[in-house]
C-alpha cells in the first residue's frame, strides 16, 4: 500500500511539473497593430494614377518580422529593441506595400504582379528604417527611411531616398503605431507625386 501511495504521489508530482512547464511560461497574446484606414484628406493630394504598375517592397533581414522596433537613441542608437507585448499584424515591408497598393488603386492605377506586353512601371522600395526613436524617456519620433527606384521595363527611370519623421503623442507602442501610420501615409503621397513627375 505504501509503495502504491509513493508511486501515486510521484506520478502526480511529475504531471504537475510537466503542466507547469507547458503552461507556466505562456504570456498573454500581444496587442496587434496595423496602419489603420486610409485618411480621406490624403486622397485629395494624390496625382492621377499611372495605368499599370508593379510594386515590390524589401527590407533588411532583421526587419522581416512582425515585431515593433524602437531605439533608445539617448542610450545607444545602434541597439535595436522591440516591444514584447505589442506587434504588427504583418512585417513592415508587407504593411507598407499593402498601404502603397491601396493608395495607387485609389488614385486610379492598376496594380499588378503580372508582366504585360506593354512596358510596365515597376516601383522597387527598400526600407532602411521603420521604427520609433527615443531622444529621451518621454520624447520620441517615428521614422521611416527608404530608397525608391522606378523602372520602365528594365530601364531605371529615377531613384530617390525618402525620409519621414512624425512626433509620437505617447511614449509607447500605441503612440509609435499611430505615428508610423501617419509617416507611411505622408511618405506614400510624396512617392506617388515623385513617380508622376518622373514617369511622364
Amino acid at each position: 500500500m505504501t509503495k502504491y501511495i509513493k508511486f501515486f504521489l510521484t506520478t502526480v508530482l511529475a504531471v504537475s511539473l510537466l503542466t507547469a512547464c507547458a503552461f507556466g511560461d505562456r504570456r498573454p497574446p500581444a496587442t496587434l497593430y496595423d496602419l489603420g484606414p486610409l485618411k480621406t484628406e490624403n486622397l485629395s493630394r494624390l496625382p492621377a494614377g499611372m495605368p499599370v504598375i508593379s510594386t515590390k517592397v524589401h527590407a533588411p533581414e532583421w526587419m522581416n518580422e512582425n515585431l515593433m522596433f524602437y531605439r533608445l537613441d539617448y542610450v545607444n542608437d545602434q541597439q535595436v529593441r522591440f516591444y514584447t507585448e505589442s506587434s504588427w499584424n504583418s512585417p513592415p515591408s508587407r504593411l507598407f506595400k499593402n498601404r502603397l497598393d491601396t493608395y495607387l488603386v485609389a488614385a486610379g492605377s492598376t496594380v499588378t504582379g503580372i508582366r504585360t506586353s506593354s512596358p510596365t512601371l515597376t516601383l522597387r522600395i527598400y526600407l532602411e528604417d521603420f521604427s520609433q526613436h527615443f531622444s529621451s524617456p518621454s520624447d520620441n519620433t517615428s521614422r521611416i527611411v527608404l530608397r525608391a527606384s522606378l523602372f520602365r521595363g528594365r530601364d531605371l527611370v529615377a531613384q530617390k531616398r525618402f525620409r519621414k519623421e512624425v512626433v509620437s503623442r505617447t511614449a509607447d507602442a500605441q503612440g509609435g503605431a499611430r505615428a508610423l501610420a501617419q509617416s507611411s501615409d505622408e511618405l506614400i503621397v510624396e512617392i506617388m507625386n515623385w513617380m508622376a513627375e518622373r514617369s511622364e
